[in-house]
């Protein structure tokens, strides 16, 4: 293994519903991963932060008499204490509308304008009266707003574009060698046949100034997540690390809804910091994974529908566990409330065999080698549920014998790393 591992999770938009269960299943499923990574002797970097800018807020707002900034703030309060009931061990870095991250945007703004990939011009663009700004046109659904619903209108306007164009071949052609599931590839290569220039002008005040004199509008906000990665790789005051300090990431993981805008964004602007010379590698990110969708009878969860999980509501050793033991990590599954019960069951159970731990030696061989040989096995293919099955039944195939300390910490320890509160 390598000394060091660069593990990133997609960071959320601090909406007022909060974190969900879906969420839990990106964060803490992979919290359990990196543990077991540190847990076998490797150094991960686990970064964290918060995409704040956003048109949800500055509407929310709006009807409310606040402030966009009021609102997201407060969400973000709302959301650390949400990871600190998950137990995770991520670092937070970054908020992408503190000054300190707005300053790097319209400094990769200013480069690309520089380099001549930024540029104004006229042209048809979708508008929503509704929001009052202009939107890409992935985010207009049968000619209606993705946000609210309402009509758009096409309407020949003044904006701001990046000749994503420019790089069009040389995202289609790395298609063939990186390591990202091969339904988004496909995605992204049928999204690319009809590339358009990126417009990124924004008629909302929530959201970073564009950095050119007398200019009203603000950036889109797929500007600010498209090059956060960097951003974690900064020193105490904020400067871009020396290019050779320069870490790739070496696993991304996050939903398969953001296979073509945000990850076709992230890979163009990391090739034209690549050009530049900020960056090493043309990729941004070695590895990509997206984890399933956790269901609720059968059905997509939202509040429309009343179905939504709120991992709050549980033991985080016993949601974290029970979402590992739905199906593999690609494939989600659905909640059943009942079944925690089970995992409840299996950690008391663990917990009183390993309590009855003698000092010195016993009779009757147990094998946690073997045990950690296929946990680690099971967790570099993502089998999470094959992680927990097979600690069940390495119980159930020891627990009438007496084990001595040594066995009973060994197996405490790799319980932590699936449901870090187990550990005393």
């Amino acid at each position: 293994m390598e000394d060091d591992f660069y593990c990133l999770v997609m960071f959320p938009y601090p909406s007022g519903d909060g974190l969900h269960v879906g969420h839990a299943y990106n964060y803490a499923v992979i919290d359990s991963f990196c543990r077991w990574r540190k847990h076998k002797g490797q150094n991960v970097f686990q970064p964290f932060g918060f995409d704040s800018f956003g048109l949800p807020a500055e509407n929310y707002a709006k009807k409310h008499g606040l402030e966009p900034r009021e609102v997201t703030y407060k969400n973000i309060d709302k959301f650390r204490g949400q990871m600190e009931h998950m137990n995770t061990n991520f670092e937070e870095r970054l908020i992408t509308s503190d000054e300190s991250y707005q300053k790097w945007t319209k400094w990769l703004f200013t480069k690309l304008k520089e380099a001549g990939l930024a540029y104004k011009k006229i042209a048809p663009v979708n508008y929503c009266h509704s929001c009052e700004t202009v939107l890409a046109n992935e985010q207009v659904k049968e000619e209606k707003c993705e946000r609210c619903g309402s009509e758009v209108e096409m309407k020949e306007l003044n904006q701001w574009f990046f000749k994503i164009t420019d790089y069009k071949d040389r995202l289609i052609k790395n298609l063939d060698w990186i390591d990202y599931p091969e339904h988004t590839k496909k995605q992204q290569r049928h999204w690319l046949e009809k590339l358009n220039d990126w417009c990124v002008s924004r008629q909302r005040k929530w959201g970073c100034p564009i950095p050119v004199e007398g200019e009203e509008d603000t950036l889109d906000t797929f500007v600010d997540s498209s090059f956060y990665f960097l951003r974690y790789l900064t020193d105490s005051e904020g400067e871009f690390l020396p290019k050779e300090d320069y870490k790739q990431v070496d696993l991304y993981v996050g939903g398969n809804e953001h296979a073509c805008m945000h990850l076709i964004y992230a890979r163009f602007i990391n090739m034209f910091l690549y050009d530049q010379g900020y960056v090493t590698e043309e990729e941004p990110f070695k590895k990509l994974i997206h984890q399933g969708m956790i269901t609720k009878d059968g059905a997509k969860m939202s509040k429309s529908t009343g179905n939504v999980v709120n991992p709050d509501d549980y033991d985080s050793d016993e949601l974290r566990m029970y979402l590992m033991f739905l199906g593999h990590y690609f494939d989600g599954g659905d909640w059943d409330d009942s079944k925690i019960k089970g995992i409840r069951r299996a950690l008391g159970k663990w917990r009183r065999w390993i309590d009855g731990a003698v000092d010195g030696a016993v009779d009757g061989a147990v094998d946690t080698e073997k045990l950690e040989n296929d946990i680690d096995g099971f967790v570099e293919s993502f089998k999470f549920n094959k992680v927990i099955s097979t600690m069940s039944e390495f119980y159930n195939k020891n627990k009438d014998k007496k084990i001595n300390k040594e066995t009973a910490d060994k197996f405490e320890q790799m319980i932590a790393c699936f449901a870090p509160g187990f550990k005393k």
